[in-house]
Formats: C-alpha cells, sequence, structure tokens
C-alpha cells in the first residue's frame, strides 16, 4: 500500500468534502483573514469569543454564509474587501 505524504492526504480529504464543507472552509479562512491571524488559538480569550460568535452569526448550518462577503468584512472590521 502506498504511504501518502501530508499533501497527497489533504489532497484526498479535500476530494471526499461536499461543497458545503469546502465553502466553510474558505469562510473559516476568510474570518481568519478579518482578524489578521492564521489560527484562533492566536487570538486572546475575548477575541477568540468574538470570532466564534462572528462564525455563528455569519454561518447558517446546513446552508452557508449569511451575508456577503464584503459586507461582512466592513460589520466586523470597519474595512472593504480588497
Amino acid at each position: 500500500m502506498k504511504k501518502l505524504n501530508k499533501f497527497d492526504e489533504f489532497n484526498e480529504l479535500n476530494e471526499k468534502l461536499s461543497k458545503l464543507q469546502k465553502e466553510y472552509r474558505e469562510f473559516f479562512k476568510f474570518m481568519l483573514g478579518c482578524y489578521d491571524v492564521k489560527s484562533p488559538s492566536k487570538l486572546s480569550d475575548e477575541k477568540k469569543k468574538e470570532f466564534f460568535s462572528n462564525i455563528k452569526k455569519y454561518w447558517v448550518k446546513g446552508q452557508g454564509v449569511s451575508k456577503d462577503l464584503e459586507e461582512i468584512k466592513k460589520d466586523i472590521c470597519g474595512k472593504d474587501e480588497d
């Protein structure tokens, strides 16, 4: 049996994700960008609570993003998407 490297494992997993799961990953990355971090663990406890509250606020389970990303960025960061 062929041993997969990390890149191959990621690609194999990514292929198995549903469209909605892929959208959630992209949304989560977008939200990390709004907070200028690569991981929520880099946020203070207060900002981490805010981060996850915003995830819940803007992501509708089973449906996707509830608002245009540019509008979300304005709401959270007070600036437009570049």
